[in-house]
């Protein structure tokens, strides 16, 4: 290709507050061709559609005259404010351009001009552009060090060294900035600006002089005397201004353009006997080229090595071995009798539809739409599938994007660092803040559809707050979030930067998810769509209306949620030899997120079309109808946890303890503690639970120890301490908070526990590392904080232990109570039987699971029925009331049910 390089072009645009120019530049030489040069004038108080359009006119003027694949790319000089690097527009509030604020310009310019999304299409400051230009068409100071200043409307500057920018370092202000840098009671662009001049001169003069260029021609036409003085004070608050930098970058010229520049010879002198007063003899260079010299370097940046960000394009997209839920049951075998890991719901037909095109004909209905939904979607591929469809479709579309109106990052990460904690903690406080404080609310609100486009759309997170009219909602599942985040494919809400695992999923749990979950309920009256944003090609969805009306229906029948499957450094194969779905690529298995219902959705089914969403809307829709007379006590915040613990052929579990309920209130937020139980579904003859102190345990001493196997890395002879107890099969072990406790290898443990599932203080971890090879953290502290020294010896043989005993039998069942402990506060029973069986749910909510048989049915009080297979946990809401189970199998079904005390 260099053989031929003369042959080729790149584009350079100037824009300015009044007026676009473009030309064409010798890719080789960077030297504009003048017959090129196309000029445009620009009324930037214009709707967005007029200003664009105006652009696009100027720029299309020169490509006309070459053949398109001779272009290299574009290079633009932009005023600011101005996201550069994603071509965002950011000016508001400073008189030009506010209708385009938080538009992709970048992304106007490639549809308009048919590029791709990989041309090179470049911006920068203008006053940096400048500061390129002069030093290039310059051949006295091409190697040297520059400072290049514009003065017009605003004080623009750049540094330079050797025609490369330099935006930050020592002797440089921020991004090479000098308008906001302090300067006399107020900043210099108060001083070094065609405001000042102007109060200046009408303060002083008693005019009304509206023209920098009308003071300046006082000055040489009538030698005003008013005029002179205030070119002669501006000369020397532009030293006064410059002077610092000048001795800390000591740049060998000062170059100076802007329209202010053509007065140059009425305070250059006063400027340069400023700098002599400190010995300082610097050439100074007034711009000829103007406009010309922004164009050239705009363009120089098209040969210019980009610096290359932290981008998530680059990024796979998902980090798990875990099957995607496939958005069809075309793909799902439906196997009825065992484990189903794809479990959905009926919602008639016509309800769920499927992919970009049934939802895009759909929207051509509005004139505007927001499209919102939670974080770690990806908003990028909705948008461009979308736009897609609608440029087929010759739809002109206006696209704004709410992360273009977030708060500087650095904003928001102080915003919410209150609530996550130390930096190497893993738990931080529940977030008090709310959606609308991550964001810029004025500007969003003040963003309006433009008209005269057939439609607008507002995509992203938050998109609601800009009270448009027709509201999309895209939910996305909390593991498929997970995944997400461990690919780097995802920031937290408002974070520019990719950070490990751990302390994204903090931030998640703490702040992202609460504030969304605020915000999804406070917007849920307003959505008209529901859709589902977990797969990359295709997107399922419904009308809200519909999924509202499934919801109360599942509200009074029976519920199961879909599980979903994690590794740990501890975990088994009992889940990998006895559920038939999940892969068996995985090196084990840990936990099954059974019922966590924070992080489990309802899959919903429609034409064979699947449509997932949190669980959190069933609770917000109708909190009553699942937990009925206990709603006064945990209002929306479902109560009860189901999930597997797999040891089988593993590892032990963590020694550790949970917070009592004060702890976690006062320290992390929660409103509940994390009191559990271990339900042994299964086990090997050798397995044991750990469970409470040995009686003589000195706490001190026990201190010591533990923290010494953290500083050595040694091993424990953990007997000494901790007691254990041979587990069998159908045994419940109770593990109040402040417990110390353990599941050891080789079981199959149902953990029925309060809802909280994160508050683990782990004292003990057999000196291993996690799967990715690091240390999994000790928490010492928080767990002497919580430990109880009274759980020890007979005590928990008698207390901690179920007893269990049989409430009621007959010759087809027998209901078996297992005893819990004071500070549980479910009861657990379990209901064995041969035949059918009729229940009512007394208005409680029941959660069950099939601990031993082949399946059953649920059938309820309408007729519904449902079958469940072994270890398949299913919820039966209160409002269900009467139902009955039929054992569907050969054998005694045994069911597990927790309820509210």
């Amino acid at each position: 290709m260099y053989e031929h390089l003369n042959k080729y072009y790149i584009l350079g645009v100037d824009v300015g507050g009044s007026h676009i120019t473009a030309a064409l530049t010798d890719a080789v030489t960077g030297c504009i061709l003048d017959e090129t040069i196309a000029r445009g004038s620009v009324d930037s108080s214009a709707n967005s559609e007029s200003i664009l359009n105006q652009w696009i006119d100027t720029v299309r003027h020169p490509l006309n005259s070459i053949p398109f694949h001779r272009l290299l790319g574009i290079g633009i000089s932009m005023p600011g404010p101005f996201n550069y690097a994603d071509g965002i527009c950011l000016m508001k509030g400073i008189n030009k351009y506010d209708s385009l604020y938080g538009i992709d310009v970048s992304k106007v310019i490639r549809q308009q001009l048919k590029l791709t999304e990989n041309f090179p299409v470049v911006f920068e400051n203008d006053a940096a552009c400048f500061g390129l230009g002069e030093s290039i068409a310059t051949t006295s100071i091409l190697g040297g060090r520059v400072i290049a200043i514009t003065l017009g409307t605003g004080f623009g500057s750049t540094f330079l060294d050797a025609c490369t920018l330099i935006k930050d370092g020592e002797g440089i202000p921020n991004k090479g900035q000098l308008y906001n840098c302090p300067y006399k009671n107020g900043i210099a662009e108060d001083f070094i600006s065609a405001r000042w001049i102007l109060n200046a001169y009408n303060d002083l003069s008693g005019n009304n002089i509206t023209e920098v260029v009308q003071i300046a021609d006082r000055a040489i036409m009538q030698n005003d005397k008013h005029a002179r003085t205030v070119f002669n004070q501006f000369g020397e608050h532009l030293a006064g201004c410059m002077l610092p930098w000048i001795k800390s970058f000591k740049p060998d010229y000062l170059v100076i353009g802007g329209s202010i520049s053509k007065s140059s010879r009425l305070f250059l002198s006063s400027l340069q006997t400023e700098l002599l007063k400190y010995q300082i003899q610097l050439p100074i260079k007034i711009s000829s080229l103007m406009e010309l010299s922004a164009i050239t370097g705009a363009a120089s940046l098209i040969q210019q090595p980009q610096k290359k960000g932290n981008t998530l394009k680059d990024k796979s997209w998902r980090k798990t071995s875990q099957a995607l839920l496939p958005d069809t049951i075309k793909t799902i075998g439906l196997e009825t009798e065992t484990y189903n890991i794809y479990p959905f719901h009926k919602l008639g037909n016509g309800k769920i539809f499927s992919g970009y095109d049934s939802m895009a004909r759909w929207m051509l209905s509005q004139k505007s739409i927001m499209i919102d939904g939670y974080g770690g979607n990806d908003w990028i591929t909705i948008q461009s599938k979308l736009d897609v469809i609608f440029k087929a479709n010759n739809i002109t579309v206006r696209w704004y994007e709410t992360v273009n109106f977030l708060k500087p990052a650095v904003a928001i990460n102080e915003m919410v660092k209150p609530f996550l904690g130390d930096t190497d903690s893993v738990w931080g406080t529940k977030t008090t803040i709310s959606l609308k404080d991550f964001y810029d609310l004025e500007a969003i609100k003040n963003t309006i559809p433009d008209v005269e486009c057939d439609l607008s759309i507002i995509i992203g997170t938050g998109s609601a707050l800009s009270n448009w009219g027709c509201l999309i909602y895209i939910d996305l599942p909390k593991n498929e979030i997970q995944y997400r985040m461990r690919a780097g494919s995802i920031t937290n809400l408002g974070n520019n930067e990719i950070e490990i695992p751990a302390a994204m999923y903090k931030r998640f749990y703490f702040v992202d998810w609460v504030v969304l979950n605020k915000h999804r309920k406070e917007i849920s009256n307003r959505i008209a769509v529901i859709a589902d944003g977990q797969w990359k090609e295709v997107i399922n969805w419904a009308f809200y209306p519909s999924v509202k009306e499934g919801l109360i229906e599942m509200s009074t029948n029976v519920i199961r949620v879909r599980p979903w499957f994690e590794a740990g450094a501890w975990g088994g194969q009992w889940m990998q030899n006895n559920i038939p779905q999940i892969n068996k690529n995985e090196v084990n298995y840990a936990w099954s997120f059974e019922l966590i219902v924070p992080e489990n959705g309802v899959v919903l089914e429609s034409d064979q079309n699947l449509l997932e969403v949190s669980f959190d809307w069933l609770m917000e829709l109708d909190a009553s109808a699942i937990l009925g007379k206990d709603t006064p006590r945990f209002g929306t915040e479902f109560p009860i946890r189901f999930d597997f613990l797999d040891t089988f052929d593993g590892g032990n579990l963590s020694i550790q303890c949970h917070p009592s309920l004060d702890y976690i209130q006062q320290h992390f937020g929660e409103t509940l503690t994390q009191d559990e139980t271990y339900y042994i579904l299964d086990c090997k003859d050798s397995a044991k639970v750990y469970l409470g102190l040995q009686d003589n345990v000195n706490r001190d001493q026990f201190r010591r120890v533990l923290e010494n196997s953290v500083s050595e890395n040694t091993a424990i002879d953990i007997d000494q301490y901790v007691q254990s107890f041979p587990s069998n099969k159908h045994d419940l072990f109770l593990i109040p908070n402040g417990t110390i406790h353990s599941a050891g290898k080789n079981n199959m443990v149902l953990e029925i526990s309060a809802t909280p599932y994160i508050f683990t203080f782990k004292l003990y971890d057999w000196v291993r590392l996690d799967l990715e090879g690091t240390p999994r953290p000790i928490n010492i502290d928080h767990a002497f904080n919580n430990l109880n020294f009274e759980s020890k010896g007979d005590l928990v043989k008698r207390e901690f232990i179920s007893i269990q005993t049989i409430l009621e039998s007959n010759e087809n069942y027998k209901v078996v109570n297992l005893s819990t402990h004071e500070k549980h506060f479910y009861a657990i029973h379990r209901i064995e039987f041969t035949g059918t069986i009729q229940l009512n749910t007394n208005n409680q909510c029941f959660v069950m699971m099939l601990v031993e048989g082949e399946s059953i049915i649920v059938k309820t009080k309408g007729g519904n029925m449902q079958r469940y297979n072994y270890a398949e946990t299913f919820l039966i809401p209160a409002a269900t009331e009467n139902f009955e189970l039929i054992n569907a199998g050969k054998i005694v079904a045994k069911v597990i049910k927790a309820f509210i005390k």
